[in-house]
């Protein structure tokens, strides 16, 4: 270890001991501008074989440098004089002399007597302030930002005039624009192609007789571009209608593919391969409407599945969908054949979702107590947050989600019961390379017991979507026949050190902890953990994921370790 860190800290203090200001600045009252100064500056390397005659060079460098850091404070009378000193290094005398203040300042809107009031009312500088250059342009952008908000959509920035009275040491600022006409909506174009008309114009926040707003278009035009069955946006206001100021909201659309076929391959030394299917068709009926059809195959189940979505049905970010399929689990708990169909309807509010759905489902289930013929009506109730930069690969953000779901079982099972859900993610971007993530699952089953509740509907844990290093659904109750029975409540705790090595290949750390209960309250005393190392190959989409875990105090009979291969983050 310390054969390795000597290096790195010969080479890290060796970069501090080879680097200096590019001049020195000695005598200055103020501190704070002495600093910005040598940050303005800039440093010289010393470890360059330079000649003592580059001093001068190198101070007339600062010098310019300084005078121009000084004009964006406001020091316009500023007096900076380079030279050599004594020891033959490169020095300025810098006399910051009286910081400059604003005089006046004015608006050239090209004769719009309108928009040069929208403008000068949205600049907020001040007479008396200093001269200083980022508020100035902060306040321009301001002034370009209101009137392309106002009515002005098409409004462009011209060079601002900055007039300096040195003798009066201040300013007269005029900020010059090209404002365009001003304009309100006008109808939605028809042209739509193979879009209905009246769903593009219905999830418009445009309403026609409005002034014109930039921000209001690119919202629409970002909603546009949201729909699946769009490859690219672009909306745009057309002419001025004549003897009005309504000027018709152009749209242009281009399709995306409307069919895609997508699919994926996981493995784990604990459930064994599988892999899945997925057909997508777009646009069914002119509205964005998305069938999915869906096949799954693997050691532990095989399922196909159908869903189809309405997007922005009857209010925008509401979507209706319907959904069915066949389902064949085959694991140590449990054997089940299912046959399933629901709808439902989620909102979108910002980063909250919302969601309400019915589903019935018939099933046969075979496990310990025998085999069961179970018809269930549920009834689902679900609330989200979702603050990830990226849901394939976040680095920032937090994911959170609440499921609340009574349920009424019918057949050889007749109960009533309450299902509860509970998950969260965050993510925290440590430095450039690492990252840390965790994620916590509780669940728990109120109004029967275990043996009364289907299987499906029990909760399990143990393997890699619950606690890597495990066999399947080890981490459960388990039955008179020695196997995994399942619970009325289930615990998962994880945590991740992700490090992205280079752009293309990562590694990870982490610790998986999860226990299921037969009671209905998650039993933290209880709590399994295993321990692992991961690799990462990192496309443009998505990174494949290898991990290699190992439980802590392993018991008799469990596996020294679990591997698991798959596409995407673990979580």
């Amino acid at each position: 270890m310390k054969t390795a860190l000597l290096p790195a800290l010969v080479i890290l203090f060796s970069a501090a001991a080879n680097a200096e200001p590019l001049a020195q600045i000695p005598g200055m009252r103020d501190a704070e501008l002495q600093a910005a100064l040598v940050i303005a500056i800039g440093e010289r390397d010393m470890s360059a074989d330079t000649p003592a005659t580059s001093a001068m060079r190198d101070a007339r460098t600062a010098a310019e440098r300084a005078r121009r850091l000084l004009r964006s404070r406001g020091y316009y009378a500023a007096r900076v004089d380079p030279f050599v000193d004594e020891r033959q290094g490169a020095s300025l005398r810098v006399l910051p002399g009286q910081q400059f203040t604003i005089r006046q300042v004015d608006a050239d809107a090209a004769g719009d007597t309108a928009a040069r009031s929208h403008a000068l009312e949205a600049v907020t500088l001040t007479p008396g302030a200093p001269l200083l250059a980022q508020p100035v342009i902060d306040a321009e952008a301001r002034a370009l930002r209101a009137l392309h908000n106002e009515g002005w959509p098409d409004a462009e920035l011209l060079e601002r005039d900055v007039i300096v009275d040195r003798a009066g040491q201040d300013g007269l600022i005029t900020f010059r624009f090209l404002p365009g006409p001003y304009s309100r909506y006008g109808e939605v174009s028809r042209d739509t192609a193979v879009w209905d008309p009246q769903f593009i114009a219905r999830i418009s926040p445009l309403e026609r007789g409005a002034v014109a707003n930039r921000e209001e278009m690119q919202t629409y035009q970002r909603r546009l571009d949201s729909l699946a069955s769009v490859r690219s946006a672009r909306v745009t206001l057309g002419a001025p209608v004549e003897g009005t100021d309504e000027r018709p909201i152009e749209i242009t659309l281009t399709e995306a593919d409307r069919h895609t076929i997508e699919t994926g391959l996981s493995y784990s030394t604990s459930e064994g391969p599988g892999g899945d299917v997925r057909w997508t068709r777009r646009n069914m009926f002119g509205r964005d409407e998305t069938l999915t059809l869906s096949a799954t195959l693997a050691t532990l189940n095989q399922s196909a599945t159908a869903r189809i979505d309405w997007p922005h049905w009857r209010r925008y970010a509401q979507t209706l969908f319907l959904h069915s399929g066949l389902v064949r689990e085959t694991t140590d708990a449990y054997d089940q054949e299912e046959i399933e169909a629901g709808i439902g309807v989620n909102r979108r509010d910002g980063r909250r979702t919302y969601g309400a759905g019915l589903s019935f489902d018939t099933s046969r289930v075979t496990d310990v107590a025998g085999e069961r013929d179970i018809v269930t009506a549920a009834f689902d109730l679900s609330g989200g947050y979702d603050s990830r930069n990226d849901p394939l690969d976040p680095t920032e953000g937090l994911r959170a989600s609440l499921q609340l779901t009574p349920a009424l079982t019918f057949g050889d099972s007749d109960d009533r019961y309450v299902r509860i859900d509970a998950r969260a993610a965050g993510y925290l971007q440590l430095n450039d390379a690492l990252v840390a993530a965790t994620r916590v699952r509780l669940g728990s089953v109120l109004g029967t017991s275990a043996a009364r509740l289907g299987a499906d509907q029990r909760f399990f844990a143990g393997g890699g979507g619950s606690a890597r290093g495990f066999e399947y659904q080890s981490l459960s109750p388990i039955g008179s026949d020695g196997q995994p029975f399942g619970g009325l409540s289930v615990v998962e705790l994880s945590t991740e050190l992700r490090w992205r090595v280079t752009p293309k290949w990562g590694a990870v750390a982490f610790v998986d902890s999860a226990i299921a209960s037969d009671q209905n309250t998650p039993d933290f005393n209880t709590l399994r953990n295993a321990v692992g190392i991961g690799g990462r190959y990192y496309f443009d989409f998505a990174p494949v994921r290898i991990d290699l875990a190992m439980p802590i105090e392993r018991r008799s009979g469990e596996p020294a370790f679990q591997i698991y291969l798959s596409l995407g983050q673990a979580f």
